[in-house]
């Protein structure tokens, strides 16, 4: 029971994390919300900073890597991997989303100057996606999908970096239609920029010859 009490403060609170960022999070209404005595909740988080730790190690560290996951121990058709991750991220994109944004980029953006500790976590989130993204993008250098003179690491960045651009834009927008407009040039800039040419993709890889406009 004592694991479940902890799950369910860590999620309760990821979800209001989403909801209304860090600074705003109020633990008395969680513990209000989840039913819970006030010794319950500071038993496993004596304090606010170390429940956000435990959030970002626990929950977003491991949702963020995850979507990156098909990329791993990949060295043939890095291309349609790549490019079924980032349609999967916009078909999922909801009303919700948009109104939120992207967690990770709204707390970089909130807590990097608030506290050292929280920095360095987000930091670890970023740099554990990056790894990822560059280690595919060698991968396909090296199976001769992608084109030689990228820069895998400086692209894995950019990669990431303009993700979190199409979330903040299309919430400042309020508009899924931003967001699947922004993605789809993604899409297409990641073809143009990243990958040899499309008679060069690997069996699988030529979703990137159908994309939307």
């Amino acid at each position: 029971m004592t694991k479940i009490t902890r799950e369910k403060i860590l999620n309760s609170c990821f979800e209001a994390i989403c909801e209304g960022g860090f600074i705003n999070l109020r633990t008395d209404k969680e513990i209000k919300r989840l039913r819970i005595t006030k010794g319950a909740f500071y038993h496993y988080f004596p304090g606010k900073l170390d429940l956000g730790y435990a959030v970002i190690d626990e929950i977003i560290l491991p949702k963020y890597t995850e979507r990156w996951a098909t990329l791993e121990e990949k060295t043939r058709g890095v291309s349609a991997a790549l490019n079924e991750i980032i349609q999967g991220i916009k078909t999922s994109n909801t009303d919700l989303s948009v109104k939120r944004g992207d967690v990770l980029a709204n707390l970089m953006v909130e807590m990097s100057n608030e506290d050292e500790t929280f920095r360095l976590k987000l930091e670890e989130v970023l740099e554990a996606q990056v790894k990822i993204i560059q280690r595919a993008i060698l991968n396909g250098k090296a199976a001769g999908e992608m084109r030689p003179q990228i820069d895998a690491r400086s692209m894995a960045y950019s990669l990431i970096g303009q993700l979190q651009g199409c979330y903040a834009v299309a919430k400042t927008r309020n508009s899924k239609d931003v967001f699947t407009l922004m993605l789809n040039a993604l899409q297409r800039q990641l073809r143009e920029v990243l990958f040899v040419s499309a008679g060069s993709e690997p069996a699988g890889g030529t979703a990137f010859q159908h994309m939307t406009a």
